[in-house]
C-alpha cells in the first residue's frame, strides 16, 4: 500500500467534555481525497452517526470493502510515574511505562449503544452489525506499546533535537518571544531513568517544580509525536501534522514526514471548493454511497487529486478562472504548468470534476433507506 494514499486520524470533535460531535464533512473530504481512510475512533461513539449518515447498507459497504477502516485503541504512555499521586523521582527526572484500559470490550459496547436510536435499524440487524464492527476493527501489532516506549527512551538517550524544540515552544507559549537561551542535555543515571539536566530555574528565576512542569509538557510533546509516527507504521497511513508540530518535526524526520502531511491537501480541497462556491455537506443529511464511490473512483477525481497537490501555487483568481471555464491569460506557476498544459488537460479535468461533483451532489445527499440509491 502507498502510505500517501491512506490517511489516519480522528473525525470526532469534543470542544467541551460534555459535547461530542462528528465531522462528517471532513470524513467525506478524506473519502474523496484518499484511497483508504482509517478512523481513530473514540470508543466507537462515532459509529451511530456514520450509520445514520451513510445508511446501514452504505456504511457496511464502506467498512467491509476496506475503504473505511476503524481503530479503537486505548494504549498510552505514562510519562511521570507516580504512586498514590506522589511522583517517585526527583524533579527533572523521568521514567516511562505503557498502560492500556482494562475494560476495552465494555467501552466499545457502550460506544455502540447509540445504534439503538438509529431509525429503521431493528434489533435483529443491530446485533450482527455490532459484532461485525468489533470484529472488523484494525489493530496495531501486539508490541506497539513496548516499541513506542523504547522509541521515546531512545530519543531522550540520544538527546533528540526535538526535545529542545519542544522546550522552546513551551517557553514561547508561557513567556512569549523572544525565548531565552537555555542549556539542556539528557543523562541516564540508572537504566531507563532519564535526568534532563537544565538551567531553566536560573535562566527564568523559577522553582525546580515549575521547571519540571515545563519539561513534563515538553517530554509529552515528544512522546505524542512518536505515537503519531508509530500510528503511521502500525496502520500504513499518513497522519496530519499542524503548524505547532513543525519545530518538533524539524527536530525529527522533518524532511521525510513533512511532504507526506495530508493536512495541506485537505486545506487546498476546502479552498478550491470555497472558490467554486461548492456548498459544504450539511449536517444530518444522508450520503448516497453508490454516488460517492462513483465520484471517488472516476478518472477525473484521481487527476483532480494530482492537480490539487500542485494548486498551492495558484491564486484564488486563477483557480476561479479554471473552475469557471475561462483563462484570461493568467500565468500559472509550477512544473509543466504552462498555458497549453493546463488549458488543454488540467483545466478541462478540473471543470469536469467540479461539474461531476455538483451534478452528483443531490444524488450523494439523497439516498434510500440503506444509503444506496432508489432503483
Amino acid at each position: 500500500m502507498n502510505i500517501r494514499q491512506s490517511v489516519f486520524g480522528q473525525i470526532a470533535t469534543t470542544p467541551r467534555p460534555e459535547v461530542f460531535d462528528v465531522d462528517v464533512s471532513g470524513l467525506l473530504r478524506r473519502l474523496l481525497l484518499f484511497d483508504t481512510v482509517v478512523i481513530q475512533s473514540l470508543g466507537l461513539r462515532e459509529i451511530p452517526t456514520l450509520v445514520r449518515t451513510f445508511g446501514k447498507g452504505g456504511f457496511l459497504h464502506l467498512f467491509n470493502s476496506g475503504i473505511l477502516k476503524v481503530s479503537a485503541e486505548f494504549t498510552f504512555l505514562i510519562i511521570d510515574i507516580a504512586r498514590n499521586g506522589v511522583r517517585t523521582l526527583q524533579p527533572s527526572h523521568f521514567s516511562f511505562g505503557v498502560a492500556t484500559l482494562a475494560d476495552r470490550d465494555g467501552i466499545l459496547k457502550r460506544g455502540l449503544l447509540g445504534l439503538q436510536g438509529v431509525a429503521g435499524l431493528h434489533n435483529d440487524e443491530r446485533t450482527p452489525m455490532e459484532e461485525a464492527i468489533v470484529k472488523g476493527l484494525v489493530r496495531p501489532p501486539a508490541e506497539y506499546g513496548a516499541q513506542l516506549q523504547a522509541q521515546v527512551e531512545s530519543d531522550l538517550r540520544c538527546n533528540t533535537p526535538a526535545l529542545s524544540a519542544a522546550v522552546r515552544e513551551q517557553l514561547r507559549l508561557k513567556y512569549g518571544d523572544p525565548v531565552p537561551e537555555f542549556q539542556l542535555h539528557v543523562e541516564e543515571p540508572t537504566p531507563r531513568t532519564f535526568h534532563l539536566v537544565n538551567d531553566l530555574p536560573k535562566v527564568l528565576g523559577i522553582s525546580d517544580e515549575d521547571a519540571h512542569r515545563i519539561l513534563h509538557s515538553s517530554v509529552s510533546a515528544v512522546a505524542n509525536l512518536n505515537q503519531r509516527l508509530a500510528d503511521m507504521e502500525a496502520y500504513s497511513a499518513i497522519v496530519g501534522f499542524t503548524e505547532v508540530d513543525a519545530p518538533l518535526l524539524f527536530g525529527k524526520l522533518a524532511g521525510v514526514i513533512s511532504p507526506q502531511n495530508p493536512k495541506p491537501l485537505e486545506e487546498q480541497f476546502s479552498r478550491v471548493m470555497t472558490i467554486a462556491n461548492f456548498p459544504d455537506f450539511p449536517s444530518g443529511k444522508k450520503i448516497n454511497v453508490d454516488a460517492l464511490l462513483s465520484v471517488r473512483e472516476s478518472v477525473e477525481c484521481r487527476e483532480f487529486r494530482a492537480w490539487l497537490s500542485r494548486a498551492d501555487s495558484l491564486s484564488d483568481k486563477e483557480i476561479q478562472d479554471l473552475v469557471a471555464g475561462y483563462w484570461e491569460n493568467s500565468q500559472i506557476r509550477g512544473d509543466n504548468c504552462d498555458r497549453t498544459h493546463l488549458g488543454c488537460r488540467i483545466h478541462s479535468r478540473t471543470r469536469i470534476w467540479c461539474r461531476r461533483c455538483i451534478s452528483n451532489r443531490q444524488n450523494i445527499s439523497k439516498s434510500g433507506s440503506n444509503g444506496v440509491p432508489h432503483r
